[in-house]
This record gives C-alpha cells, structure tokens and sequence, in this order.
C-alpha cells in the first residue's frame, strides 16, 4: 500500500472529524448513519441511509463507504487522517448535489448498497469492478450482472 500524505498533519481528532461527519450529513435529512473500525482488516467503514422519493415514492438509500485506513505507528493519528479525509469527501459531494452538478444515485453509485436473494450484501463497486476489468483484460465489453446470485 502506498503512503498517504493528505492530511497526515491534521491535529483534528477523528471524534470531532467524525462529529463533523453526521452534522453534514444531518443537514441533508440523514439521520441513520454508522461508523464502524475493522482494525482486522485495518479499514473505516462509513454508512448512512439517504432518505428520498423515487417516483413518488419514498425509498432510503443505502450507502457503505469503506476506507483503508492508512499504514502508520500510531493508530490514533491513521484514525485522525482517514476521517478528516472522508469529511471533505462527503463535503465535496454534497457540494455538488447542492449546486445541481448531480443527482445523489449518480454521485455515490461506487457506494450504492444492494442485496442479493439470500439478503447479503454489497457496494455496486464491489459487484460491477471485477466484471468490468474482467472485460477490459479480454477486451470485451459485455452484460455486467447487477444483482449476483451468490455473494461470496
């Protein structure tokens, strides 16, 4: 894994950044949102349910942001980087959504959570990246399965 520099100088702890976090996301109507530390896998994993309507109707949608939290020897300053990181990630995006640049479903598509029959889960990305490469390696552009039978 590579080194990241940006914000590895923030003084700001993660419980503030993380603080900061659910106040912008309160500001557009989410009020479910979780935070959870797998140091196993040494990863932040942000999720959040974005209320809105669909046709008129009302539908919430499910985003995961997963964030590899970056190598370091103080676990504390990772944690201080990863979130400050994350929060002028939401803050750009939610900028742009403000401003008209897009619709949410287009901004956050990577981060779409959807579920197979057995009631698993994934992020588009995770399901759409290995099929998409898959075919830029054979160079052959074809049907990408959305909704998997099986997640393994």
């Amino acid at each position: 894994m590579r080194t990241i520099k940006a914000y590895q100088k923030t003084s700001v702890h993660w419980g503030k950044s993380q603080a900061n976090i659910s106040k912008l996301l309160t500001q557009y109507g989410i009020q479910d949102t979780r935070f959870t530390f797998l140091q196993s896998r040494n990863e932040l994993i942000c999720e959040f349910n974005f209320p809105t309507k669909i046709e008129e109707k009302d539908v919430n949608i499910g985003v995961r942001i997963l964030l590899p939290i970056p190598k370091s020897k103080d676990m504390e300053k990772a944690k201080n980087q990863i979130h400050r990181a994350l929060f002028y990630y939401l803050k750009t995006k939610f900028e742009a959504l403000s401003f008209g640049l897009v619709e949410f479903t287009q901004e956050f598509m990577p981060h779409l959570v959807i579920f197979d029959k057995k009631g698993g889960s994934k992020t588009l990305y995770q399901v759409i990246s290995p099929q998409y490469h898959k075919g830029l390696l054979k160079g052959e552009q074809g049907e990408i399965k959305m909704l998997p039978e099986k997640i393994d």
